[in-house]
């Protein structure tokens, strides 16, 4: 439960921080921004009389180091990002392969539609067959 109480805290202060530096630029906030604001500044609040509720001293020091190392390592998260390039297109090439996959699976289809059609007929024509050699044993007797 402490834990779940210390993660809300902690989401708490980055995101009073930041809402903090978005105050700075744009000087007027949207109404919910405003209660945003509020919440997550109770949040903070809330997390840090959390934090002086812990009796032992050695918890506590280790508690604030973990939100230090944990915001520090946010931070420069953000700043390791790579900025990203434009990847080289192979649009012509991709294009080609996907018509030659689907020339393929077109021919794949209409040999197997084929073979379907000629064994149709084949199994007719023996039916056929089996038919009117049946028909001349019946008469044969009669």
């Amino acid at each position: 439960m402490k834990s779940i109480f210390l993660t809300v805290g902690l989401l708490a202060i980055a995101a009073v921080s930041f809402a903090e530096e978005t105050t700075e630029k744009k000087k007027e906030l949207s109404e919910t921004g405003v209660t945003v604001l509020e919440k997550l500044r109770e949040l903070r609040k809330e997390q840090e009389s959390l934090i002086a509720k812990i009796e032992n001293e050695t918890d506590r020091e280790l508690i604030t180091s973990v939100f230090k190392k944990e915001l520090d390592t946010a931070e420069t998260e953000v700043d390791a990002t790579r900025v990203k390039r434009a990847a080289i297109k192979r649009r012509a090439a991709n294009r080609r392969a996907n018509r030659r996959r689907f020339a393929r699976r077109l021919r794949r289809n209409q040999r197997r539609a084929a073979q379907k059609r000629r064994a149709h007929a084949r199994r007719h024509q023996r039916n056929l067959r089996r038919a009117a050699r049946k028909i001349r044993r019946i008469q044969r007797r009669g």
